[in-house]
């Protein structure tokens, strides 16, 4: 995964960073807070729940990612499945649906940074490392830059996947829209899972959907599974 971060990026490129951190320190007052790579052992656990998907359903796989940050999960999955389909607003609010994003004041529990990179300064940064670390790099990967609501409004009679992995926006409001959305572009016998499985949010999420009913997998890098019974 060499070509993931910045510093193993061409020449060209790699000027172009460090050019637009430079100008977002002298425009903002400060760095930009990009977090580049999961650790070591995020980066491990994600592999593994790959390599449990493959095993459970093959790698002829349609894959959705709903929030795909600077791609390195985008990367993961694209090494492991046929087609994967990346959905990321960089910042932008809903278009086509009529849901106020942008306005709600609710919190997300955790990571207090994590519900606050929707709105941050740093979207351009992360679209720019995103593009660089996936777009560029990988022909297997459909990207499209919109908020999750409005991805699953315009396409609602098109698209159907394998496997739906979810890492938005962490408010409850949207996790449930999020999953419940997902549940309608599943394939039968897919598989769904998502990010962050001990947050409060979620787990609210994960009862009020009754997930715990099913065979639930649950990682050291706090993603989890949803697995239907008839793939075990």
């Amino acid at each position: 995964m060499k070509g993931m971060h910045p510093l193993y990026w061409d020449r060209e490129v790699h000027s172009e960073y460090e050019k637009m951190m430079s100008n977002f320190k002298e425009k903002f007052g400060h760095d930009a807070s990009v977090h580049l790579m999961r650790d070591e052992v995020g980066l491990y656990h994600l592999n593994v729940m790959c390599a449990f998907i493959k095993k459970l359903k093959g790698d002829e796989l349609n894959v959705l990612e709903i929030g795909s940050y600077t791609g390195q999960s985008t990367r993961i999955f694209s090494e492991y499945f046929k087609n994967v389909v990346s959905v990321d607003p960089f910042g932008k609010s809903n278009v086509l649906s009529d849901i106020d994003d942008f306005k709600e004041e609710e919190e997300s529990e955790g990571d207090e940074m994590d519900v606050k990179i929707k709105f941050s300064k740093e979207q351009d940064v992360i679209r720019f490392i995103f593009k660089n670390n996936v777009v560029e790099i990988v022909d297997n990967v459909t990207h499209y830059e919109m908020t999750s609501d409005d991805f699953f409004l315009k396409y609602k009679d098109q698209k159907k996947f394998d496997f739906i992995y979810i890492d938005g926006d962490h408010r409850y409001s949207q996790q449930i829209r999020d999953y419940t959305n997902a549940l309608k572009f599943l394939k039968s016998g897919g598989i769904v899972g998502g990010h962050d499985f001990k947050w409060e949010s979620t787990q609210k999420v994960i009862a009020e959907m009754d997930f715990s009913k099913k065979p639930m997998f649950h990682l050291m890098d706090d993603s989890f599974l949803v697995v239907g019974e008839e793939l075990l």
